[in-house]
């Protein structure tokens, strides 16, 4: 069968609200469809893939690029934020043909599938969790005509008019069992993606996922994909994809988007370890919790190149930190983020303003320990209680929350606590930013980066993304 998998329409708008990001934002290879691309592939179905935001595609454009590519299925992944130009696609090939089977997956289905089902008529199957061996079935089922699909777990069904929810799916157990993402399928590794200008040190960079699921509790997050237990490529799969990466795409730095690469030290000391023997010449950079790293996991992974790490620390109130389930001290961050200095690695820092039960005292505490901390990029955004977190539930009962889908998106504020103000939050966001990187330590430090022109010309992006941030 022939399986259309696409990253829908997705505005500047929609992703960042009233924020114009264009051109300084980084846009990732699309690595949840490539898996799933290479994972049918290797199944004998012929496959191909469309990149709507990446390319700045409209619906019609985007159905056009479907359509010449004579599909029997389409499988549009969508987050929350896209999940309106997923269906918008979706009507306009349905519209166009009737026949095709359309399969929503992604983050937003799998934390709302009955509510996303009830607004959205014209996806016929929805994927609920991991979609790897749930495509498969799908389409094995599909290829010999068959309506019913109860038997298969992790998915929501129209049959004759009625939606149906099938038992959970278990989780991939043994990781290695997929393949490598097909990034042959792409045009380019390059053009039109970019990685974070402030992620990367290199334009022959790219983006790299190496496990699923996090073992944090955060109230924020959700996590109805990969679930909370962590689960990773053996550190031989690993060297083989950065070989492989090195090799055909003349990759050179790599930001590891997991949710913590950190968390499990073994593995981490066989990959530098691997690394740091095969004298690699790359550049790398990870995420974190700070209660996971130590002083000597910090300097390994500095020599197997490691430049970077970008951690959550989100708030300096430990009453908004226990709010939020991080389950980290204020002495476990500056202990991290010295440790981190002292191995000679940079340090990113999320921070997130107006969470529930957010005051100006806390605010003004958060702002009094970002000032503190030895860190070398300041990252905010607010508060989004995405579908599928458990601020989702709770949020109206702290404040006035904004839950419209179309509305959603970290930039704007769709929340705001009792006791505070729209307006509130957005000068604390820049007083915030303007405190933190007009300080001579900072301006001094990033000045001692300068090193080369690749890294001059990612500055020079920096300095506009600072500057759009704070003209919002």
């Amino acid at each position: 069968m022939h399986i259309c998998l696409v990253n829908p329409p997705l505005s500047s708008e929609a992703l960042y609200g009233e924020w114009d990001l264009s051109g300084v934002d980084s846009i990732s290879p699309p690595l949840g469809l490539l898996i799933l691309a290479a994972v049918v592939r290797r199944e004998g179905h012929k496959v191909s893939v469309v990149d709507a935001y990446a390319h700045g595609l409209s619906a019609h454009e985007t159905a056009e690029q479907v359509m010449k590519n004579e599909p029997v299925v389409v499988g549009i992944g969508s987050t929350t934020p896209s999940i309106f130009g997923a269906a918008n696609l979706a009507n306009i090939i349905k519209c166009q043909n009737p026949e095709i089977k359309i399969i929503l997956g992604g983050a937003h289905i799998s934390a709302v599938p009955n509510e996303t089902f009830e607004m959205f008529s014209q996806f016929d199957i929805g994927v609920i969790g991991e979609g790897e061996n749930t495509l498969l079935e799908l389409l094995d089922l599909l290829k010999k005509e068959k309506t019913d699909f109860s038997n298969i777990d992790g998915i929501i069904f129209r049959n004759n008019g009625n939606v149906t929810k099938t038992n959970t799916r278990l989780a991939i157990a043994d990781m290695d069992w997929l393949p490598l993402p097909a990034w042959d399928l792409l045009p380019s590794l390059f053009e039109p993606y970019r990685m974070s200008v402030v992620g990367t040190t290199s334009d022959k960079s790219t983006s790299l996922l190496t496990s699923r699921g996090c073992p944090g509790q955060c109230s924020f997050c959700d996590t109805q994909v990969f679930g909370r237990k962590f689960r990773g490529y053996s550190a031989r799969y690993v060297i083989d994809m950065i070989d492989h990466l090195i090799k055909n795409y003349g990759i050179e730095d790599f930001l590891i988007y997991d949710d913590t690469f950190v968390v499990n030290h073994k593995r981490l000391t066989e990959i530098c370890k691997t690394l740091i023997d095969g004298k690699y010449k790359i550049h790398w950079s990870c995420c974190s919790r700070v209660n996971f790293v130590t002083p000597e996991i910090l300097q390994l992974m500095k020599k197997a190149g490691c430049w970077q790490i970008e951690y959550g620390i989100e708030s300096g109130s430990p009453e908004i930190l226990k709010r939020m389930k991080k389950s980290i001290t204020l002495d476990q961050i500056k202990n991290a983020l010295i440790w981190t200095k002292e191995a000679g690695i940079m340090t990113r820092g999320n921070f997130i303003f107006g969470y529930l039960g957010e005051t100006k005292h806390t605010l003004q505490e958060t702002m009094d320990f970002l000032m503190d901390i030895e860190l070398d990029y300041f990252q905010q955004t607010f508060l989004t209680p995405y579908p599928g977190s458990e601020v989702y539930k709770t949020a109206n009962s702290y404040g006035k929350a904004n839950l419209e889908w179309e509305k959603m998106n970290n930039m704007s504020i769709n929340f705001v606590p009792k006791g505070l103000t729209e307006k509130e939050l957005v000068a604390f966001s820049k007083i915030a930013f303007r405190k933190f990187y007009l300080r001579p330590k900072v301006i001094i430090s990033h000045i001692k980066n300068l090193r080369s022109p690749g890294i001059i010309k990612h500055y020079i992006k920096a300095f506009l993304v600072f500057l759009k941030t704070l003209s919002r």
